[in-house]
């Protein structure tokens, strides 16, 4: 199922943007953009049949890869952002090629957003080694304070969307990306993936002990209220 979410930004500009949230598929395809397309042409409320941008974070960097090789094997005019924890090495990797013949670790800490990023691996970042991640497909990428999409998870949460830590990160960079693109377009489609549920972090992420902990450097709860403001 596809839901459209709109949201009136309240902002001196007033300006009004959407973001069409994609997951629980209800039909079967080889690729995750090709379902996408399906919903929004049988979705007679949804002007824009084509999204402007295609949002979504890197584990292994399989789906985004195969969403993007899709978009150029047709020509779309769909952007592929990828959106990257905070001290991940997937962003100068796709963007400017490094990290292909050294290690991040050095870089990498911890807890990161679990699901998402690379940099605790020892080895340096190797296509069809290490990731399954092709930089070739990638047209943008946007990195985020790891406290950010923690406390997007928050936000998620209070709406009744029971994403994860990747989800709340894709959703962070869809904001900022839906935020910025209103200067040039005014109105973006963007399409991002809920990749994880909540319930999986009840003891981490959504424990205040443990944000306390593993977040003391980033100030805590304290900086998360922060963020969730």
């Amino acid at each position: 199922m596809c839901r459209e979410k709109e949201h009136n930004q309240q902002t001196p500009t007033q300006m009004f943007y959407k973001i069409v949230v994609c997951g629980n598929y209800s039909k079967e395809s080889t690729n995750v953009l090709h379902e996408v397309l399906v919903q929004l042409k049988e979705d007679m409320q949804q002007k824009e049949k084509v999204p402007d941008y295609f949002v979504h974070s890197a584990g292994t960097g399989g789906t985004i890869s195969s969403v993007g090789r899709y978009v150029k094997r047709y020509n779309l005019r769909t952007r592929i952002l990828l959106a990257d924890s905070q001290y991940s090495l997937f962003y100068d990797y796709a963007i400017s090629n490094k990290f292909t013949n050294e290690s991040g670790t050095k870089i990498w800490k911890a807890p990161g957003i679990a699901g998402t990023g690379y940099g605790n691996n020892v080895d340096p970042v190797i296509y069809g080694e290490t990731t399954s991640l092709t930089r070739s497909v990638v047209d943008e990428s946007m990195k985020m304070p790891d406290i950010a999409s923690v406390a997007a998870m928050y936000v998620l949460r209070s709406r009744g969307i029971g994403g994860g830590a990747s989800t709340a990160l894709n959703f962070l960079v869809s904001l900022h990306k839906a935020w910025h693109g209103r200067k040039v377009k005014g109105r973006l489609t963007i399409v991002t993936i809920i990749g994880d549920p909540g319930e999986y972090y009840k003891a981490t992420y959504f424990n205040a002990t443990w944000i306390n902990e593993k977040f003391a450097d980033e100030g805590g709860m304290k900086a998360l209220r922060c963020w969730r403001k």
